[in-house]
């Protein structure tokens, strides 16, 4: 891990010189503003784009957007998610993927995190979480600035009050060319790209909201006979409206024969692109399509300039975890 002296500065390490640093909310009118300021820090995440708290209020969540400024710069962010807990007055707060801000910056990580109690004591919050997309060694052990802060590091590397912490990533500066990219894929992953093209299979990007709800009719009967959760279609109708129809997105198709089979839904912001999720029912494994899916999706962030490629976990099962490996990520140990 860095030590305080290689990357986090002292709390009053302010210079009277400088401009005083402010915390701001920016609402829906600015969302262009926030995205284009957002986007230029070097440990933006998809997660941290406007449009992610709009999917998220789909779940009862309701987002808000501050900014920290110094003069006329900006200096970090932070979206925060508040939903009500039922009959009782209180609530609890997420930052997903949040705060944004330079490592070296502990005035601006300040500055949020007060507006933030602020807000939690507004709300009754019975408690604030964060997950910052910051790699563990980028937090110094002796002088963390979040412990400082009164925040607790969990001990789960994933749960249902976390995300994933340890993540499979490709990073796609790795390649000059679709050539030296497809390389990067194990013999395995690469022969079952050719099969499914062999086989007729079709990858395409989706065209209308009708092709949503084929895909979404054919991942919903995926995850039911797989047994794990799938949000409804107002969530999957939210990431469309916010990332996909915006060019900040795309759900890959996979078609056989004229008929929708499965796909993957992608998300772009900031020169990064992440995997939301991804599906094809049993009777189709032959045609390979997950693998031909997941390829398109990579080709796609790398022509769109994407310096990675990112899985939201590294498998939830051995399975999940096979298959992923199989695309040559590198694994991702994040705060958390």
């Amino acid at each position: 891990m860095k030590s305080a002296e290689n990357g986090f500065g002292d709390w009053s390490d302010m210079n009277g010189s400088e401009p005083e640093l402010t915390v701001r909310e920016i609402d829906a009118s600015q969302r262009e503003y926030w995205d284009r300021e957002v986007a230029q820090f070097e440990n933006v995440h998809p997660l941290n784009a406007f449009g992610w708290g709009q999917v998220r209020a789909v779940d009862g969540w309701s987002p808000a957007y501050y900014m920290a400024k110094r003069g006329q710069t900006v200096t970090g962010a932070i979206m925060v998610l508040t939903k009500q807990i039922p009959f009782c007055g209180l609530s609890i707060m997420y930052a997903p993927r949040g705060p944004v801000f330079r490592p070296s910056d502990r005035q601006t990580l300040k500055v949020l995190l007060d507006r933030i109690r602020t807000e939690a004591r507004k709300n009754r919050a019975i408690f604030f979480r964060i997950d910052p997309h910051l790699r563990e060694g980028e937090i110094p052990e002796r002088a963390d600035p979040f412990v400082q802060a009164g925040l607790l590091h969990l001990k789960h590397r994933w749960s249902y009050w976390n995300t994933p912490r340890d993540v499979y990533r490709i990073d796609l500066t790795q390649a000059r060319n679709e050539e030296e990219l497809f390389l990067l894929l194990n013999n395995d992953a690469r022969r079952c790209v050719r099969k499914s093209r062999k086989d007729g299979l079709v990858i395409r990007a989706a065209e209308s909201l009708d092709e949503l709800k084929e895909f979404y009719a054919v991942y919903s009967e995926f995850t039911i006979k797989k047994g794990f959760m799938s949000r409804g279609f107002l969530y999957q109708r939210a990431l469309w409206d916010e990332f996909i129809s915006r060019g900040r997105g795309r759900l890959f198709l996979a078609v056989c024969e004229g008929k929708i089979i499965g796909g993957i839904i992608n998300l772009m912001f900031g020169r990064k692109c992440l995997d939301m999720h991804m599906g094809t029912p049993y009777q189709y494994r032959k045609l390979q399509s997950p693998y031909a899916y997941v390829w398109e999706s990579i080709k796609w962030a790398k022509e769109n300039g994407c310096f990675w490629y990112s899985f939201r976990g590294v498998g939830a099962t051995p399975s999940q975890e096979f298959f992923k490996r199989k695309f040559s990520p590198e694994v991702i140990a994040l705060a958390g």
